[in-house]
């Protein structure tokens, strides 16, 4: 058989194992996984010197501020992202299904790239009325909020019951922001009253144990409705000793944290003010060596990027700047040179961890996160010899910063296909608005329960 693209001469990554072979792709898809040199194709994309991995799944991102869901996929791209679950936000007043239909035509009309959507409950006791239609939407999992109760965000442990209830009956996933929020609030009012150096003291407001309690909250509740709990980004050795617990209890629960709190502390980042602002806080070297161990033993099962730019400076106030920053690009690289490079982890770790694990958490295998005949034609060749240096104007996203502005990091994303097509061709964006499916993920508890 003669295939339309054969990728030859790279390293293929799986989490288990890396294997020297070549790739025969149509239709969009992988068809073949053969030694090299048995395949023959219509067209070549030489992969040597790289690693190919799984076009990566970041299952954590959020299109409503600089970026929209076309500017932030494209900025994806460029790292190596193919599949993007973005959160859909219904904010208080609104419907969860109308901001979900808008939303994935919004993505339907301008993503290169294919995605999926994770419904976002504001305004959880009503909202939570429309989850059975947002499954029949195909959108399985949905966020809560344990803090901003100031903003009217928050969800009590009675909303988050009864919409853990009807999650965990459909057989979807409930991903809880997990910090003890009303003890947060006091405490930033207690620094308030003090006229306290927010910058100075910013791990205050974002106290690990209120992480851990947090988190086993939220864990214990969804084990009271038999409803699987996603943790995104877990930032703290004592939010980790919480998922440890937990998890050695049978609860059904992953774990994400993000390149952020990988690869940064707020030590090195108070300088640089409110961009640096993020929720939960990045914290200390302890936590983030404890990250790594995390994701070296397999307690940590994904990391997302939580892609959040928004329009801050440095001067700004920093108690009234708003949390994010832009991370989606340099995901890879930035856990690659931390991760990787330092030996904390296995380049098979970075295809779990980026790629795989996701896909099957939200319902997404086989068609996504591995490299295998019938799976999706999404591919990165990485090259992990190259030298290059983290700049804002280097970057795709609207944002005018990165939290790692000037790092030179060791690995840089060469090439990427999205089922099939070549879509970044080194500083070339190839991709066209449009080209992104919208993707129905259904979750099975037996599935998740499979990692």
């Amino acid at each position: 058989m003669t295939y339309e693209l054969i990728v030859t001469g790279g390293l293929l990554v799986y989490p288990e194992k890396t294997v020297r072979a070549d790739l025969g792709i149509a239709e969009g898809r992988i068809q073949a996984v053969a030694p090299r040199g048995e395949l023959r194709g219509r067209q070549t994309l030489k992969a040597d010197g790289c690693y190919v991995l799984p076009g990566l799944l970041d299952p954590h991102t959020h299109p409503v501020y600089l970026d929209g869901i076309g500017d932030l996929a494209r900025s994806a791209a460029f790292g190596g992202v193919t599949t993007i679950a973005h959160y859909a936000y219904a904010k208080p007043g609104q419907s969860l299904v109308r901001v979900l239909t808008e939303m994935r035509q919004e993505g339907e009309a301008d993503s290169p790239t294919d995605f999926a959507l994770h419904g976002g409950l504001f305004e959880t006791l009503k909202q939570a009325e429309e989850i059975p239609q947002a499954f029949a939407l195909g959108v399985s999992s949905f966020k809560m909020f344990m803090a901003y109760a100031k903003l009217g965000w928050m969800t009590d442990d009675y909303a988050m019951a009864k919409a853990m209830d009807l999650i965990g009956r459909h057989g979807g996933l409930a991903c809880i922001h997990a910090e003890t929020g009303l003890a947060i609030d006091y405490i930033q009012d207690r620094m308030l009253a003090e006229k306290a150096d927010f910058a100075e003291r910013f791990l205050e407001t974002s106290p690990d144990v209120a992480e851990a309690e947090g988190i086993f909250r939220a864990v214990s509740i969804g084990r009271l409705m038999n409803c699987p709990v996603y943790i995104p980004h877990v930032s703290s050795a004592e939010g980790l000793a919480a998922v440890r617990f937990l998890k050695s209890r049978g609860a059904r629960l992953f774990a994400e944290s993000c390149p952020q709190y990988l690869g940064l502390t707020w030590e090195e980042l108070k300088s640089r003010g409110a961009l640096g602002k993020v929720g939960p806080a990045i914290k200390t070297e302890a936590d983030r060596r404890a990250l790594w161990a995390a994701a070296r033993e397999g307690l940590l099962d994904t990391i997302g990027s939580d892609h959040a730019p928004k329009a801050k400076r440095v001067e700004d106030d920093f108690f009234q700047a708003a949390y994010g920053s832009p991370e989606v690009e340099t995901m890879l690289p930035v856990v690659w040179h931390y991760g990787v490079n330092a030996g904390l982890i296995t380049p098979n770790a970075v295809a779990g961890l980026l790629a795989e694990n996701a896909a099957r958490i939200l319902g997404l295998a086989p068609q996504k996160g591995r490299l295998e005949p019938g799976a999706d034609a999404d591919l990165v060749l990485f090259d992990p010899f190259e030298f290059w240096t983290v700049t804002a104007a280097g970057q795709h996203t609207k944002a005018l910063y990165s939290l790692f502005e000037g790092k030179e990091l060791l690995g840089r994303v060469k090439k990427v296909l999205a089922r099939g097509r070549l879509i970044v061709d080194g500083e070339e964006f190839l991709g066209r608005a449009g080209e992104g499916l919208s993707l129905i993920h259904i979750s099975e508890p037996t599935r998740l329960l499979s990692i």
